[in-house]
């Protein structure tokens, strides 16, 4: 009688550890950092543009960057590329650092003082171009294909437990101790993420790649090829940038706490951090029960994210605590479930010489989603209001999952297989 053979344990592979420590370590730091850093912009200039320019000073690197950062991640060691990337995330982090000391702000002024926290965001946001589809490469590298539907639930979970601690860790810090130690905490931690890296072995390019030698702009215009032929891909990426585009309300919490809730920075990093606790737990639900994921994945894909999109609309309309953070909640919830299905398709669909530039188109549509989301909250709320620029956000968030379930038809028979 014959026996199925055993797939090894996704664990199987020791740098899978220090990988899923990186991917910790490092969300960890930059949520302390950017959730602290939001809070005093806010503080000290009492207007949500200024939280919106944070994304757009993110974003714009990443737009201009990232074909190139793409397929030169194809071509050179994905691990030296983290080395490099990490090291500028601490220099970016101890500006950041030395600029929020009050005394160092006081003595700058408060026009040089943002304009070097916003250049700060603009190295990171840089950085984040070559780091991002470094890390989308490297998780392909330190586990075996028969494990990536495992893998990437604990990976987002990583992910996700960082952004939940990150935001949390920083309000608390920054209600008891204050902006220095907060920041002084988000770099130490950036300095073991390096510690991460180091562990993990060189991870250098297929020779077809690296050996190649075509200009950037044709393997470039060689990975937009692929995505354009690959419907379900340029479907799943569309929904990322335009959906989640509209449902970046949360990058004005700050100015929800203060101006709605009435509230101050410990509640600000329990609202905050909401969203990756609802995450967390529904990665930690579908990393134990992967059935979940099999069958209709078009439809639980698409009606995830119309979900959020009304969780959106219902955190602008409460006005208690207890109620934002469940709704948050649960928002984070539905993120999760789509997030999973997106970065499945992503790693399954894409063959492993094109992982790189697939990665780097992500990066775009994901900022789009995020940092260029963050802004459109911020005008939104400048020109509508708060409360009613966060509605608008969650309706259009639901509009663009219908239109896209019209006009997009492959999103609804999708597989991951």
């Amino acid at each position: 009688m014959e026996t199925k053979e055993q797939v090894p344990s996704v664990w199987s592979n020791k740098e899978f550890i220090p990988f899923i420590f990186l991917r910790f370590s490092l969300i960890f730091a930059l949520f302390i950092q950017s959730t602290s850093v939001a809070y005093e912009i806010f503080k000290v200039t009492q207007k949500e543009i200024f939280l919106g320019l944070i994304g757009l000073a993110e974003f714009l690197p990443i737009l201009f960057t990232a074909f190139y950062a793409g397929q030169l991640v194809d071509k050179l060691d994905k691990r030296m590329i983290l080395v490099r990337s990490t090291s500028a995330f601490m220099i970016a982090s101890f500006v950041l650092m030395l600029v929020n000391f009050p005394t160092i702000r006081e003595a700058i002024g408060i026009p040089v003082y943002l304009g070097v926290c916003y250049f700060s965001f603009f190295i990171l946001g840089l950085t984040r171009a070559f780091e991002g589809p470094a890390l989308f490469a490297l998780l392909a590298l330190v586990v075996r294909k028969e494990n990536y539907t495992k893998a990437i639930p604990i990976s987002s979970s990583a992910f996700m437990i960082g952004s939940v601690l990150g935001p949390l860790a920083g309000g608390l810090l920054l209600a008891h101790l204050g902006i220095e130690f907060t920041l002084i905490t988000a770099f130490c931690i950036m300095c073991i993420s390096m510690c991460m890296v180091l562990l993990i072995s060189k991870k250098p390019a297929e020779i077809s790649e690296s050996s190649s030698t075509e200009s950037p702009m044709t393997r470039i215009k060689e990975g937009l090829k692929f995505i354009w032929a690959t419907p379900i891909i340029l479907a799943v990426l569309s929904l990322d940038m335009f959906a989640v585009f509209f449902g970046g309300a949360e990058s004005l919490l700050p100015a929800f706490v203060k101006k709605v809730l009435n509230e101050g920075s410990e509640t600000f990093g329990l609202l905050r951090s909401a969203h990756g606790i609802g995450s967390l737990i529904m990665m930690i639900i579908l990393s134990s029960i992967p059935a979940l994921l099999r069958g209709n994945v078009g439809p639980k894909l698409l009606g995830t994210v119309a979900l959020f999109g009304v969780c959106i609309i219902a955190f602008g309309l409460s006005g208690n605590v207890y109620l934002c953070f469940g709704i948050l909640l649960l928002g984070g919830a539905f993120d999760a479930i789509s997030m999973v299905i997106r970065q499945s398709i992503l790693q399954i669909k894409t063959p492993e010489n094109l992982k790189g530039r697939v990665s780097s188109v992500n990066s775009i549509f994901v900022s789009s989603s995020n940092e260029l989301g963050a802004l459109e909250s911020g005008l939104a709320a400048t020109f509508f209001g708060l409360v009613p620029g966060i509605v608008f956000g969650g309706i259009m968030t639901i509009l663009t999952v219908i239109f896209i379930a019209v006009f997009i038809k492959p999103i609804r028979n999708v597989t991951l297989t």
